[in-house]
C-alpha cells in the first residue's frame, strides 16, 4: 500500500456498523465481491474477505443483499435515551457535596427505613389509567427496583358531582369514599398471599394519594385473552383454582373482593395470576375501636358495586349479600375465558339484571366438557340458597342425597371436582407451586422496563398528560373543617423483613 495524507484515507473511508469499509487499489477485485472489509481498529490491520457479501448502495453506504426483518415489538416505539445510560463529567466541589448526601440519605433509607415520597421514584410509563388516576410503572431511584404506583386523586374523592342528586347529606357519601379509598391500603397491608398483590408503601400529598405496588410484569388476563380469544379449558382450571386460593384466602381473613373481572387478574413473570385492585373490596367488623373507615359487617352488605357483567345477582337487584358473590363472579370470568364474552352483558346493570332473571340458567355451550358444564352450573346459580357455598365445601364433602332434586345447590367437594383433576391443591395453597412452577400461559418479558404485556393505549401515554387536570387545588375546593385529617393515617411503611423476602 502506497503512503499518502490522513485526509486522503479519511476521504475514501466510510462506516458501517463496527467495520471501515476502505476502497484500496492494492487489493484485487473479487468479483463476487462488491467491497471488502478491512478492521483498521487492530494492531496489523489487513483485509479479511466476508462470508456474506455486502451490497454498495447508490449513497455510497453499505447495505446488506437480503433485508432484515424489523421486529414488531419495536416497530412504535419512540427514540429516547435509555435510562440506564450514565455520562461522566467533571463536576464542581459543590455537585461533589450533593452526591455526598445523596449516598447519605441512601444509606439512613436502607438503615431506619424511612417513609417515602414521591421524588423518591422515577416515572417510567403508564401501565393503565382509570377515574380514580393512572397506574404508573417507576423506579426506586436508591435501589433502582421496580414498582406499580396507583395514583389516586383527592379530588375526585373529596368532591362528587352526585351528591345534590343523592338524598343523603353530603358527610356520609364522603365518608363511604373515604371509606373505599382506605380499604385497599388497609386490606392489603395485613395481607400475603401468592396470588395477591403486594403493597410496599403508600403516602400523600396535597393533591394525590399514592399505593406503591408490586409490579406484576406479564400485564392483565385481559391483555392475553385479547391476543388469545379463548383458553382451553385445562388452562382455565388452573387460574381458576389459583383465583379459587386467593378469593378463600380473602374470605378467611373476612374480605368480599366484589370486583373479580379479567382486567384485575395479573401474570407475574412466571405465568401464575396475581388478584390486584381491591378499591371496592371490604373487611369485615370485628372491633369497631381499630378505625373509622372500616364500615358495615361483611354479611350485612348492600352497597351495588362492582363490574355489572361479573356481578351476581342479588347485588344489581339491591339486596343484602355476603362472601358468596365472589364465587359468583368467579363462574362469570371462568365462563368468559372459555367463550369470550361473560354470561350476561347490557348497557346498564338494569338490563343485565333482567336478562338474569328472564333466564332460569345461563346458556352453556354445547361444545364444553361435561365437568366444566356442571362447574359453571353450580357457581352460576342466580339464587344464592342454590349456588355453590365453596367457603363452606372447599375440601369437605357434604351430605349425599340418593334422590337428587332439580336445582339443588351442589354440596359437593370443590377441590375434588372434575376440572380440577390436574391441579396440585397442597403445592398451590402452600405457595410452593408458584414458586417451583410456571403457569400455563407465559408471559414474554425481554426488558421489564418496557412492559411488553401491557396496552399499548397506556404505555405510549404521555406521563404528563393531563396533568393541568390533576393539578386541582384542594384547599381552594373544599371546606378546611371537613378536609381537615380526613386523610390521616395513610401513609404506610412495609416491614424490613417483608421487603427482603420479595426482593
Amino acid at each position: 500500500m502506497s503512503v499518502f495524507k490522513l485526509d486522503e484515507e479519511l476521504s475514501r473511508l466510510t462506516v458501517n456498523g463496527s467495520c471501515a469499509i476502505v476502497d484500496d487499489e492494492d487489493f484485487e477485485e473479487d468479483p463476487t465481491c462488491g467491497e471488502w472489509h478491512k478492521n483498521l481498529l487492530s494492531a496489523h490491520p489487513q483485509a479479511i474477505s466476508p462470508t456474506v457479501y455486502l451490497s454498495t448502495s447508490t449513497n455510497g453506504t453499505a447495505a446488506p443483499s437480503k433485508p432484515r426483518r424489523r421486529s414488531s415489538l419495536y416497530d412504535k416505539m419512540a427514540v429516547s435515551t435509555p435510562p440506564n445510560i450514565k455520562r461522566l463529567e467533571l463536576a464542581p466541589e459543590e455537585d461533589f457535596q450533593k452526591a455526598n448526601q445523596y449516598e447519605r440519605r441512601r444509606r439512613s433509607f436502607s438503615k431506619n427505613h424511612e417513609p417515602r415520597s414521591l421524588e423518591d421514584f422515577e416515572p417510567i410509563r403508564v401501565l393503565g389509567q382509570g377515574a380514580y388516576g393512572k397506574v404508573i410503572l417507576v423506579k426506586d431511584q436508591y435501589t433502582s427496583k421496580l414498582y406499580a404506583m396507583k395514583q389516586l386523586k383527592k379530588a375526585e374523592i373529596l368532591i362528587s358531582e352526585e351528591e345534590t342528586k343523592e338524598k343523603e347529606p353530603a358527610s356520609v357519601n364522603l365518608e363511604k369514599r373515604l371509606e373505599r379509598t382506605f380499604a385497599e391500603r388497609k386490606i392489603l397491608s395485613q395481607l400475603e398471599h401468592p396470588n395477591i398483590v403486594k403493597l410496599f408503601y403508600s403516602f400523600h400529598d396535597h393533591m394525590k394519594l399514592y399505593l406503591v405496588l408490586q409490579f406484576i410484569p406479564g400485564g392483565e388476563l385481559f391483555y392475553h385473552l385479547k391476543e388469545q380469544g379463548t383458553l382451553a379449558e385445562d388452562v382455565v382450571a388452573f387460574y381458576a383454582a389459583e383465583i379459587s386460593c386467593a378469593l378463600r384466602f380473602l374470605h378467611g381473613k373476612g374480605i368480599v373482593y366484589r370486583d373479580l373481572k379479567p382486567e384485575n387478574c395479573l401474570l407475574n413473570e412466571k405465568g401464575h395470576l396475581v388478584l390486584t385492585d381491591f378499591g371496592l373490596s371490604k373487611k369485615s367488623v370485628e372491633d369497631t375501636t381499630e378505625s373509622s373507615h372500616d364500615g358495615e359487617p361483611i354479611t350485612t352488605l348492600h352497597s351495588i358495586i362492582g363490574t355489572p357483567e361479573y356481578c351476581a345477582p342479588e347485588i344489581l337487584a339491591g339486596k343484602s349479600y355476603n362472601q358468596n358473590c365472589d364465587w359468583y363472579s368467579l363462574g362469570c370470568l371462568v365462563y368468559d375465558m372459555l367463550i369470550g364474552k361473560p354470561p350476561y352483558t347490557g348497557v346498564n346493570h338494569k338490563v343485565i339484571l333482567g336478562k338474569i332473571l328472564k333466564d332460569k340458567t345461563p346458556k352453556i355451550p354445547m361444545y364444553l366438557s361435561d365437568g366444566m358444564k356442571d362447574f359453571l352450573g353450580a357457581l352460576l346459580r342466580k339464587e344464592v340458597l342454590k349456588r355453590w357455598d365453596v367457603d363452606k365445601f372447599w375440601n369437605v364433602e357434604g351430605p349425599k342425597n340418593k334422590k337428587k332434586k332439580a336445582g339443588q345447590a351442589k354440596t359437593s367437594c370443590f377441590q375434588s371436582h372434575f376440572v380440577f383433576r390436574k391441579v396440585d391443591w397442597n403445592k398451590m395453597e402452600s405457595g410452593e407451586l408458584q414458586k417451583t412452577t410456571n403457569g400455563p400461559i407465559l408471559p414474554i418479558i425481554t426488558d421489564w422496563e418496557l412492559a411488553e404485556n401491557f396496552d399499548t393505549e397506556f404505555t405510549e401515554m404521555r406521563l404528563d398528560s393531563g396533568a393541568c387536570q390533576d393539578q386541582i387545588n384542594i384547599q381552594q375546593n373544599i371546606n378546611p373543617i371537613l378536609h381537615r385529617d380526613v386523610f390521616k393515617g395513610f401513609s404506610y411503611v412495609a416491614s424490613s423483613s417483608y421487603l427482603e423476602r420479595y426482593f
